[in-house]
């Protein structure tokens, strides 16, 4: 780095006692206070102090940068960076050849934070319809309205800001005058208390979200209301478009300086040549835009906190604010604990918000907003005009590891320091890259704003003239919660303004409690700082888990057949399995089958098995299934179910990894293995049968589910009897099963469902009712065997109801008195549909998990679904089960935020068989429970209720987007006629997310209009595909797979992109030469071909322009978003004028004239 050089360019070395007086006046200090060595930041030096040091010394020519001065704050450090001779040189102020300055009223660019701010203004914006504003009520007496209305006059007259009007082409202009009154008086006087406080809440409902006529140049309204007693209340709210957060103090104070005749001298510089007049270096600007552009690939998102969809928000515009205020004490003991540790007292706030905000995201790397307010010291008076000097900082966050509040402000403070050292490239120019990049929008809409040190936001004289601010509130656009911390009557004003309606109710109320909680632990003492800071569980939230999770009951303590030969003793003649119907029909009473079972031991035990071996039972589906299964637990073994079909390879890695030592079979069926292979024939006719059942320990293991490994291999869930029984008692307790129940047996034998469909009934003495291999994808012979066989008890996956309900009515009889489904998403339109069909049927959507012994939570729907459900939830723990919601961190989740499912308790898994890591990996001990990590995300509702959200494994990374398939999936059913949907996606280069549905074609209407306000842009299907039927897996869930193999590219037509007519093939040339690129097809999404605000301002300011078209809007782009769409809403407008043939003759001369080379224009001229 250069040394500092005068403005002459002569070296200007700059001594030790110089830089210290500098700082030491920046402190408020003596210069002597301020050693060499000392840590400045501990001295109470803050991040806006350093920035405006850096801004200073760079005026001076030297190249320092805030965060070489934040990376060693000492007098030391900083003489070396100020003196070094053998760094880069740097830029010679007088060598900058600035423009001459233009007239005021000359319209100017807006700067980037005014360009969001008018952008954001248009109600075509995601989280927009916003004005950013600042509204303030102060009740006072005494003031005089006409000395005040002078006062405001003089002030719009003294800062040009307040009287600039913004341009629909995205420029400025300052006027002579405002575009209309800017004050006003309302009188209550004489009006009764009631009236009064009406008349007050209307105006304050009103004011605290109202837009300002800006495009007239009003930007400040001011309204004294005056009642009885001589009191007043002054409303004053100003649009931050013209005035930032430093420039409202120098608005209000001088506001307060004018009302008392104090004469003031104008500001000797103006925003406008700030703007237009500052030297960039733009060396230094490509250099940090380099710097962004690398971290772009890795960049977090915004923080997923819990949203209520779009379209369920009542009052979208609306905000709220959330305060509390730090006593000057406790302020002074927060400040000093800050400078202690090295770090600033902002940065330690931001500590306490990141981790408040962590503890409610689904995600723990985030990145927050940071406004910076940073004005160069171009001038003398700059700190004395009115405009929006704020740029943006996005602020990588990551609190996934637990720390305390100090260590977490000491990551955060490196940061802000890194990336502040690249601030020469805006926030907002980073969010621009990143919606490139991603091919959608990119908002940040969690802010964090700190103004401290810029002073009081009410001097003394403010208060004194006004009265005591009792309302404060601010809103902006494209944000869902901004945090901000204001020095305000000695201590600190902690405040948080809040999109109403986008949060579930009470959760924000939760999350600033916590903020604050933690805020004033950090100023009653050093415990505040050194304990860690994970966000605790809110206490009433704990109590109810803890409610909702204390399911300890009795354990029947018996073996998973125990029940099957208990009934056959005490009620041998009872049906145990019934097959078919009429001639072919048929049954086993419980004596029959318990000594075929028997019989079947006999010959186990003949092969040499013994208690606790595995046998494989490979059948086809029906009776003999069951007989095989009970017969291999009579032996006191273990069945290892093998399906009837498998892969020659996969059924050899189950057999291997399963250490199968006998397989039962069909006759002459070879397992290809070297073990002893029993025919279920030859079995159930062995002459020597065990005398009576083998009952092992109930720690035993009674099953070994294959399922499948995320590495392609089978992976063997090892579940003990006592834990199945835990899952069936609990089942058949709710529903009150017993003898006279049967239930029908839909689900493969190596599907967990087929647990309960067995043993639920056999352990109440009921009957099973077979389906056999031939009939167990017909659904016609389900329904008749359910009317029939007198099914009462309906166990399946969902797919497997909607295909019986396809075809039910009378057809089904009135014998169903409960369905219990689980497997999949259980649609909200499943239980509905029942009703209408089997009135009074008891339904229960069930989660569940192989490792979790079939399932461990149950939602009974009783009545009618709420209207907002699109799937039936998990619901609650079975009895003696156990529920966490766990973030990454390991923190138990808050109400609304999803995490991942664990659940603990007797009905968990033994592990996985041979495989020692993943067990370890998956079952873990914690709080003295030994818990299965599901790998379903999840959330509670406040009333205890768990929700299934997906699959971990099913989320996947679109540009940086993380998607849930499975909440794209619940949204898509909730479309009028949709019964099934799969999302999935597609292609490898350009991954892209597409819809299969299913249901009645003649319902559904247009897809995506119906999912826009439930799921955000980058979640919603580019391509929706109609199905007549999803494909189904062996266990009748929805095959994904095949799914997203039928969705490849290749299988579905892509829409032509040529331009139908003149207006649109205009309007795409334009765009094109805007965006840089060769063509752009009239159905391609503005967005994702790069566009972004400030390209579309060119576009528009283009059009209107170029075509004439002085009604063209930003608006309209981003609500169409596509040629074809931008084009049509500029057509409709012509019409609506009376002009509709304009526009396309327009066209053609644009396109005529387009078509010219520069030489033809020139003759042409």
């Amino acid at each position: 780095m250069k040394p500092v050089r005068g403005m002459d360019g002569a070296v200007d070395r700059i001594s030790r006692d110089a830089i210290r007086a500098t700082v030491a006046a920046q402190l408020g200090c003596a210069a002597a206070d301020v050693a060499d060595h000392d840590n400045l930041i501990q001295l109470g030096l803050n991040s806006i102090r350093m920035m405006a040091l850096a801004g200073g010394w760079r005026q001076r020519g030297a190249n320092v940068t805030f965060a070489q001065l934040a990376a060693s704050p000492t007098i030391d450090s900083w003489h070396a960076l100020l003196t070094a001779d053998e760094m880069g040189t740097a830029a010679e102020p007088g060598a900058a050849q600035l423009p001459v300055p233009a007239a005021e009223e000359t319209p100017f660019p807006l700067a980037p934070m005014q360009h969001a701010y008018w952008v954001g203004r248009s109600d075509e914006q995601e989280l927009g319809g916003v004005a950013a504003h600042l509204y303030v009520e102060f009740d006072g007496a005494g003031i005089d309205p006409g000395r005040l209305e002078r006062a405001v006059s003089d002030l719009v007259a003294r800062h040009p800001m307040l009287r600039t009007r913004f341009l629909p082409d995205g420029t400025q202009q300052t006027m002579p005058r405002p575009g209309g009154p800017v004050f006003g008086v309302v009188d209550l006087r004489g009006h009764s208390p009631d009236k009064l406080q009406s008349t007050l809440a209307e105006l304050r409902h009103g004011k605290t979200h109202q837009r300002l006529g800006i495009e007239d140049g009003q930007v400040i309204d001011i309204t004294l209301t005056r009642y009885d007693q001589d009191r007043t209340r002054l409303h004053l709210d100003v649009d931050m478009l013209a005035c930032d957060a430093m420039s409202y103090r120098v608005v209000v104070s001088d506001l307060a300086e004018l009302y008392w005749g104090t004469t003031i001298p104008a500001p000797g510089y103006s925003y406008r040549r700030y703007r237009t007049e500052r030297h960039e270096d733009r060396a230094v600007r490509e250099r940090d835009r380099h710097w962004w552009q690398q971290r772009l690939p890795e960049m977090p998102g915004a923080p997923e906190l819990p949203t209520v969809p779009i379209g369920n928000r009542t009052a979208s515009h609306r905000t709220i604010r959330y305060d509390h205020w730090l006593a000057p004490e406790a302020k002074q003991r927060l400040i000093a604990g800050a400078h202690a540790r090295g770090i600033t007292p902002a940065m330690a706030l931001a500590a306490v918000f990141a981790d408040t905000i962590g503890g409610w995201s689904a995600q723990s790397k985030f990145m927050l907003n940071v406004p910076l307010f940073q004005r160069e010291p171009v001038h003398p008076d700059i700190d004395r005009v009115v405009g929006d000097f704020t740029s943006s900082i996005m602020l990588e966050v990551d609190v996934t590891e637990n720390m305390s509040v100090a260590q977490r402000a000491c990551a955060i403070q490196r940061s802000m320091y890194e990336s502040g050292s690249h601030a020469a490239y805006s926030g907002l120019e980073v969010l621009r890259d990143l919606s490139r990049y991603r091919d959608k929008l990119v908002l940040a809409p969690v802010v964090f704003t700190s103004a401290l040190d810029l002073g009081e936001l009410f001097t003394d004289k403010v208060v004194e003239t006004f009265g005591e601010p009792v309302w404060i509130i601010s809103q902006g656009p494209q944000v869902l919660l901004d945090a901000q911390v204001t020095e305000v009557r000695g201590g600190l004003l902690l405040n948080w303004d809040v999109s109403e309606s986008a949060f579930p109710p009470g959760l924000v109320g939760t999350m600033f409690a916590n903020f604050t909680e933690a805020v004033e632990r950090l100023a009653a003492g050093d415990a505040g700082w050194d304990a860690e800071a994970p966000v605790r569980l809110p206490p009433a939230q704990a109590q109810l888990r803890a409610v909702i999770n204390a399911t300890d009951g009795p354990v029947s303590g018996r073996c998973l057949h125990q029940g099957f030969f208990e009934h056959a003793a005490a009620n041998p003649d009872a049906p145990a399995v019934v097959w078919g119907v009429g001639e072919l029909g048929g049954a086993w009473s419980y004596r029959e089958l318990a000594e075929h079972a028997l019989a079947v031991a006999g010959a186990l035990h003949a092969l040499d098995v013994r208690p606790g071996d595995a046998v494989a039972v490979q059948l086809p589906k029906g009776r003999d299934q069951v007989l095989a299964v009970l017969g291999v637990l009579a032996a006191g073994a273990t069945y290892v179910p093998i399906g009837f079909d498998q892969p020659d390879a996969r059924r050899a890695k189950i057999l291997q990894t399963g250490d199968v030592v006998a397989a039962l079979t069909v006759e002459g069926a070879d397992v290809g293995a070297p073990i002893p292979c029993l025919s279920i024939d030859a079995a159930r006719s062995f002459l020597e049968p065990l005398l009576e059942p083998a009952f092992p320990d109930t720690g035993e293991i009674a099953y070994v589910l294959f399922t499948s490994g995320s590495t392609g291999l089978p992976k063997g869930v090892e579940v003990p009897h006592s834990a199945a029984m835990n899952t069936i008692d609990a089942v058949n307790e709710w529903f009150g099963v017993g003898t006279n129940d049967r239930a029908l047996a839909l689900s493969a034998l190596e599907f967990d469902l087929s647990v309960y469909d067995i043993f639920g009934m056999f352990s109440a003495g009921g009957a099973l009712v077979v389906v056999d291999a031939g009939q167990q994808h017909v659904a016609t012979t389900w329904v008749e065997l359910i009317r029939r066989q007198r099914v009462s008890i309906l166990n399946c996956v969902p797919s497997l109801l909607d295909m019986i309900l396809e075809l039910g009515g009378d057809r089904l009889g009135d014998s169903l008195r409960a369905v219990i489904l689980g497997g999949d998403w259980v649609g909200a339109d499943l239980p509905r549909r029942l009703a209408k069909q089997i009135p009074g049927c008891r339904f229960a959507g069930l989660g569940g998990a192989t490792e979790t012994s079939i399932h461990h939570t149950m939602c009974e729907v009783v009545g009618e679904p709420p209207a907002h459900w699109a799937t039936v939830p998990f619901g609650i723990p079975l009895r003696n089960v156990r529920c966490r919601i766990v973030a990454p961190s390991g923190r138990d989740c808050p109400d609304w935020v999803a995490g991942e499912l664990w659940v603990g308790g007797a009905n968990v898994a033994a592990g996985y068989r041979n495989d020692v890591q993943r067990t370890a990996d998956r079952f873990v001990e914690h709080g003295g429970i030994r818990w299965y990590k599901t790998g379903d995300i999840a959330r509670y509702w406040p009333d205890g209720t768990i929700e299934f959200l997906g699959r971990a494994d099913n989320q996947v990374q679109i540009r940086g987007y993380r998607v849930e398939l499975g909440e794209v999936e619940s949204a898509l059913r909730t479309v009028p006629g949709v019964r099934h949907a799969v999302a999935a996606v597609v292609g490898t280069s350009a991954p892209t997310l597409i819809a299969a549905i299913a249901g009645d074609p003649g319902e559904v209407g247009d897809v995506t209009a119906a999912v826009v306000n439930l799921l955000p842009g980058y979640m919603i299907p580019r391509r929706t595909v109609f199905f007549e039927q999803i494909p189904l897996t062996a266990n009748g869930k929805l095959d994904r797979r095949a799914v997203a193999a039928l969705l490849e590219p290749g299988a579905t037509d892509h829409e032509d992109g040529a331009a139908r007519n003149d207006v649109e093939a205009a309007l795409a040339g334009i765009v094109a030469e805007v965006l840089g690129v060769d063509s752009v097809g009239v159905q391609d999404d503005f967005l994702a071909l790069g566009g972004d605000s400030v390209l579309a301002t060119t576009v528009v300011a283009r059009v209107r322009d170029w075509l004439d078209i002085d009604h063209a809007l930003v608006s309209d782009l981003f609500a169409t978003r596509t040629v074809t769409g931008f084009a049509e809403r500029l057509g409709a407008r012509e019409a609506q004028r009376g002009t509709p043939e304009r526009l396309p003759i327009i066209a053609r001369h644009y396109l005529e004239v387009a078509a010219l080379t520069d030489a033809e224009v020139l003759a042409e001229g």
